[in-house]
């Protein structure tokens, strides 16, 4: 009796363990987002950090999760630790703005002080919005 309860109990383990890896190595993989085909919410850069510093909750309610058209004046130019472009735009005064990652592969031609159109997706605020997923339209 001991032994045929070990072996469900190693059965029930091997097949949460195979739906995990499944889960986070192949279908999460094959299954992503195309925020670029979604509607997006036009806003300015200023106008979204100002939003989020006001009130992050009703900022939240609006763009959590949503795609965002953003414009805004380019501040900074930078690769995080994935080797990904991440911009800032909004007023290089101002204490919030917007930190934007790009997706891969994609060239910049713009410098700072160049305004630019960029779209992605808004995952929240920190110090900056934070835009993932971005591409220049």
């Amino acid at each position: 009796m001991k032994i045929k309860n070990i072996i469900i109990f190693l059965i029930i383990i091997l097949l949460a363990a195979g739906s995990v890896y499944y889960y986070v190595f192949i279908y999460a993989k094959t299954h992503h987002r195309n925020i670029q085909s979604e509607q997006g919410i036009a806003i300015i850069a200023d106008s979204l950090s100002a939003q989020y510093q006001n009130n992050e909750q009703a900022a939240n309610a609006k763009f959590l999760n949503k795609a965002i058209i953003v414009k805004g004046q380019l501040i900074n130019i930078t690769q995080n630790q994935q080797g990904q472009t991440t911009l800032l735009l909004g007023n290089a005064n101002s204490f919030s703005n917007v930190s934007i990652t790009l997706s891969k592969n994609i060239s910049l031609t713009q410098k700072p002080g160049d305004s630019i159109l960029i779209k992605g997706l808004c995952t929240g605020f920190l110090s900056d919005v934070i835009i993932t997923e971005a591409t220049i339209q």
